[in-house]
């Protein structure tokens, strides 16, 4: 059974090709998305039981990354947040994220490979949420 996904992402582009890389090779279903941090939030508030993973662009257009992962702390049990970005790799940028509760940081350029993988053993492993 393929897990629900939340998309974060303000490229249309880019969330196009990550909801078919996703839903082909990962065995996900994106169930929502939202182009700014304040779309997020409500989405959250709205379905916080819907989503198994959350993919949360870093920078967004309107708003921030950071603002959805701060909203995502209290999470429930099994639920996933995975953060990308495109910018440059910054180690302080990447410590912040996971003490704001990122399960894993990914660099949408170079390793979406990783995180297609890393969806794809979380969907091996993980029981979807309840409907």
């Amino acid at each position: 059974m393929a897990l629900n996904v939340f998309l974060v992402e303000d490229s249309a582009a880019q969330c196009a090709y990550l909801t078919q890389l996703l839903t082909a090779q990962a065995n996900l279903a994106v169930v929502g998305i939202a182009e700014t941090e304040q779309q997020a939030v409500s989405w959250l508030e709205h379905n916080p039981g819907r989503w198994d993973i959350a993919l949360v662009d870093l920078f967004l257009g309107d708003g921030s990354g950071v603002g959805v992962l701060e909203h995502c702390r209290n999470r429930r049990s099994g639920q996933r947040v995975l953060v990308m970005t495109n910018h440059a790799r910054d180690d302080q940028l990447l410590r912040h994220c996971q003490r704001l509760g990122a399960d894993a940081v990914y660099h949408k350029a170079t390793q979406l490979d990783a995180l297609v993988a890393h969806c794809q053993a979380m969907a091996d492993s993980m029981p979807p949420c309840p409907a």
